[in-house]
């Protein structure tokens, strides 16, 4: 069992040639609607690949809102924990992508930020990860979120924290308060950088829980980093560049899901970069992530390849993940 907590989005993406320049008119040559949010989208393909799935947010109590957790029911996440709140509109996120694929946000917070921590019972054994968009401001949802975290470490779960550029930037204290908890920390150079400098290790140090980083690298895979002294780099699998929203989230599930189904670290990162590869190759995640049977597709052709050779164990205990879970979930 996975349980997310961040943010709930509704994304406007907007195919541009470029990005304007200040005062311009610029058309788009396309519109597409998506729901998103980093937690959401984590939880998404967790559910997508096999990894039962449930979100905590918050959504405005109108008809994109209602939109929103429509998607997220049909890609398989439990929805029984967003809250609707009449005071403030579903959160929105207009995307400017051009044509390499790069993406520039601009974001209105809405709803999101006014989620509060429900009454559940805790599951006895699974994941909790908390996208760091959560901590950005002071709010009902950080609250919840380091509140839900103290909570799930206490109880033995094991928790992992993306914490995403902004809440880096804006809120460092924040996120050193909730790497504390933490288990498994998943995160890129950039942000590497403004909490622990050149020397990503010391974050080993600073948080007693924390027994990986995984720093995700993009087209150059990712790297693990472990308490017990443990480093390896794991290659990414190439694809056509359509999107890159998301594809740090779907890394995140695929990592997830890997540990989920008892898989060495290093396979749950060959999860994480075929899941977060295919997340490029379409627009956004949610209603779009081509689903457990392209990762199944996309290992079996590395399997074959000879520049793979070396690799061949590791995808095949990751297939053997996904196998299971289809087997699990019977289909």
């Amino acid at each position: 069992m996975l349980l997310a907590i961040g943010d709930v989005t509704v994304d406007l993406y907007l195919a541009l040639p470029r990005l304007p320049k200040p005062g311009e008119d610029l058309h788009a040559a396309r519109m597409i609607l998506r729901a998103g949010g980093s937690a959401a989208n984590t939880a998404a393909v967790a559910a997508q690949l096999g990894l039962p799935a449930r979100l905590i947010g918050a959504i405005g109590q109108d008809p994109l809102g209602e939109w929103v957790a429509e998607e997220l029911r049909a890609s398989g996440v439990g929805t029984d924990l967003l809250q609707r709140c009449p005071e403030a509109p579903t959160s929105t996120v207009i995307v400017l992508v051009t044509p390499e694929g790069e993406r520039t946000m601009l974001s209105h917070r809405g709803a999101s930020r006014l989620a509060r921590l429900p009454e559940l019972s805790l599951p006895a054994a699974g994941f909790v990860h908390l996208s760091g968009y959560a901590l950005l401001e002071e709010s009902p949802l950080r609250r919840a979120a380091l509140t839900l975290l103290q909570q799930a470490a206490a109880a033995g779960l094991r928790c992992a924290l993306d914490p995403g550029l902004p809440a880096c930037r804006m809120a460092p204290q924040a996120v050193r308060e909730a790497l504390r908890e933490v288990e498994i920390l998943l995160l890129n150079k950039a942000e590497a950088d403004l909490l622990f400098g050149p020397d990503p290790r010391s974050g080993l140090q600073e948080a007693p829980r924390l027994r990986w980083i995984v720093l995700k690298q993009g087209e150059r895979g990712c790297r693990l980093l472990g308490r017990g002294g443990e480093e390896q780099t794991v290659p990414a699998f190439r694809v056509p560049v359509r999107d890159t929203t998301g594809a740090g989230d779907a890394f995140n599930a695929g990592f997830l899901f890997g540990l989920a189904r008892g898989a060495s670290p290093v396979t749950a990162a060959l999860l994480g970069n075929a899941a977060g590869a295919l997340a490029c190759t379409a627009w956004g995640v949610i209603g779009s992530f081509p689903g457990r049977a392209a990762v199944e597709r996309m290992l079996r052709e590395a399997s074959a390849d000879p520049t793979w050779a070396s690799w061949r164990e590791p995808l095949r205990e990751a297939q053997a993940c996904l196998a299971e879970a289809r087997i699990a979930g019977g289909g």
